[in-house]
């Protein structure tokens, strides 16, 4: 079975209807509690994180951690931490990933969130090109590709597992957002699984609840967290 929807939402299973909740935080670089939500700040790092903590079947599954690069893409970090800790849902109940689903999984190596549709600028459709001209990736093997962002270097990571957005496509310039298994993923794929990505961080934590995603229907529900900052 495969999740339906965007970032662990509020899922309707794909075959067999199973509720699951899911809890959406950004986190800042300093160690303190995240909002009512309780939940301890990830900060080993100087790097700025945003967590999921996820349920099957209500069920504990496990927290999803990403180590997010701003210098890259900062406006669209901005936007995928922003809907991810829910913050602006007071002015718009779109803002947020709260109660979305992931599309079913079907083994492709990537699991898909849609979200809600709208991004945190009011535009219809918003494509960060500044990142996009200064930080351009080329695939490698024949046939060419290109992917944008943060480098993906599967000798220094073979295991990679990155968040990313489309720049092109259904759902770009939105809320859109795609976990690719860029490690795991046959020799003839890899990096190419990014074509027309704009890769954001990397998964530092939760490739468990990775593969309960890959065979359980998953539903996110957030919970209020403290803003997303970027600032070191």
């Amino acid at each position: 079975m495969a999740c339906i929807g965007s970032v662990f939402p509020q899922i309707t299973a794909v075959r067999r209807k199973k509720s699951a909740s899911f809890i959406l935080g950004k986190v800042s670089h300093s160690p303190r509690r995240v909002g009512r939500s309780s939940l301890s700040v990830v900060a080993e790092s100087s790097r700025p994180r945003a967590f999921m903590d996820i349920s099957c079947d209500e069920e504990a599954a496990g927290r999803l951690v990403f180590e997010l690069y701003p210098e890259y893409a900062p406006q669209t970090v901005e936007n995928f931490a922003t809907l991810m800790s829910g913050e602006r849902r007071s002015i718009d109940p779109s803002l947020s990933y709260k109660g979305c689903s992931f599309e079913p999984y079907k083994g492709k190596y990537a699991y898909t969130c849609k979200g809600r549709g709208k991004n945190i600028y009011g535009k219809k459709k918003f494509v960060e090109t500044t990142a996009m001209s200064t930080s351009r990736n080329e695939t490698p093997g024949s046939g060419g590709g290109v992917y944008y962002g943060l480098p993906v270097d599967l000798d220094d990571d073979p295991n990679a597992i990155v968040v990313a957005v489309p720049i092109s496509g259904p759902g770009f310039g939105t809320s859109r957002f795609v976990i690719c298994r860029v490690g795991g993923s046959p020799g003839s794929v890899k990096e190419r699984l990014l074509a027309n990505l704009l890769v954001l961080g990397n998964l530092v934590e939760g490739v468990s609840t990775l593969q309960q995603m890959s065979s359980r229907d998953v539903e996110v529900k957030k919970k209020t967290a403290d803003y997303f900052d970027t600032s070191g």
